[in-house]
């Protein structure tokens, strides 16, 4: 096939061209953003799922929708070094300067720039470079205490935006590298803005399947605050939509039996789908695809996910972490328990309990249930078999 009609995209957060099986949840945004404009509550979402589902896509699909009904949006990725307030400080300081060029708020957000200059001030004793010469807003935002000043904040930017007639949404991916302290003022200032004060301000984000425990060990009412929607691999109908489609519009077509393989090789995951899809079309020649084909593409569609979706996460471990998660990979999924794993390296549990922590803050597993754990990225288990054969068969399964 002519690679320069391939319409698969693999790539982290790109959206594909046929964005399918999510019709349900992007819906219910269109009618949160709706709602909020017109003052009403409404839950906000904190997405959450493995690695290569498409919650990235999603918050960018969400910041379409957002932008169409002329909302001030924001998208940050946090990371392990992110310093939150610096952060939503540059973030705020972007949406206000938007905000300003509505004259009949000007006034309005001046104030709130002024209280973002006390912000800022108490962070770094030096303030953000602003685009206006205002005051500082004494008695506001300025107080030293992260959790009351975020919320003075974001009370003065959804005041502002509501005399705009605009809405203000912070779209934030990776929430799970939050700390406890930002966590706890983030959801603190967007309960007292946009839930007891109906102001048009809103928070969006993605993370791990912790995150909702995450956000409950933050603030107990959290679960009242967001929703926490479990995205999953594609149901099979999806799955063949999401091949199907994009192939149809460049006049290409799948046997059953090319379908099926592409589907079952990939397990459905929207990022393998788009791999493994474009693979394929590079490796067939002419349409309908066959299973010949897509065996052809598999074996160049794996080692590209071994060279840049698996390889970039597990380079930057420890000896310690490989050995930990070589253990894991060698044990069925159901047998993935902290105890267990310990069993494999001949290890007390409590000894192996700063490896686990860590592999956890570097999101390569995670704990859903107490003892339990499981890798953040699917076929990590097949991947380390691959790359690490002698450290997995030392594992002993049957123990």
């Amino acid at each position: 096939m002519d690679a320069r009609r391939n319409p698969y995209t693999p790539g982290a957060g790109t959206r594909p061209e046929a964005l399918v099986g999510r019709d349900e949840l992007i819906g219910h945004i269109d009618v949160m953003f709706d709602r909020l404009a017109e003052g009403r509550h409404e839950q906000s979402y904190l997405i959450t799922g493995l690695r290569g589902v498409g919650k990235t896509v999603l918050l960018g699909e969400f910041e379409r929708i957002a932008k169409s009904k002329n909302w001030v949006t924001q998208f940050h990725e946090v990371t392990r070094s992110s310093a939150f307030p610096s952060m939503i400080a540059r973030l705020t300081r972007k949406t206000l300067l938007e905000l300003s060029a509505v004259e009949r708020a000007k006034d309005r957000a001046l104030r709130a720039l002024g209280a973002l200059r006390g912000f800022s001030l108490r962070l770094s004793g030096e303030g953000l470079e602003l685009g206006y010469d205002v005051e500082r807003v004494v008695g506001v935002a300025d107080s030293g205490n992260l959790q009351d000043d975020l919320t003075d904040l974001f009370v003065e930017v959804g005041e502002t935006a509501r005399e705009c007639g605009r809405g203000v949404v912070y779209i934030l991916d990776e929430v799970q590298m939050l700390e406890q302290e930002p966590f706890e003022a983030l959801i603190a200032a967007l309960h007292r803005a946009g839930k007891q004060l109906n102001l048009p301000l809103t928070v969006i984000g993605a993370g791990l399947p912790t995150l909702p425990s995450l956000a409950a060990e933050a603030k107990s009412y959290s679960e009242r605050l967001f929703l926490f929607p479990l995205i999953d691999r594609l149901s099979p109908d999806a799955a063949r939509a999401a091949l199907v489609e994009p192939a149809a519009n460049e006049g290409v077509a799948y046997s059953d039996d090319a379908l099926a393989r592409v589907i079952a090789v990939s397990e459905r995951y929207p990022y393998f789908l788009q791999e493994y899809g474009k693979w394929t079309w590079l490796a067939a020649e002419t349409s309908p695809i066959q299973v010949d084909d897509v065996e052809r593409g598999a074996v160049r569609a794996q080692a590209s996910l071994d060279e840049s979706f698996f390889r970039a996460r597990y380079d930057r471990v420890s000896d310690g972490e490989r050995h930990y998660l070589c253990a894991m990979a060698a044990l069925p999924k159901t047998k993935r328990r902290s105890g267990t794993v310990a069993e494999q390296l001949d290890a007390a549990s409590t000894s192996l309990s700063p490896v686990r922590d860590s592999l956890i803050k570097k999101g390569l597993i995670y704990s859903a249930r107490r003892g339990e754990i499981d890798f953040t990225v699917p076929q990590s288990d097949a991947y380390l078999k691959r790359r690490y054969p002698r450290l997995t068969r030392r594992a002993r399964p049957n123990r």
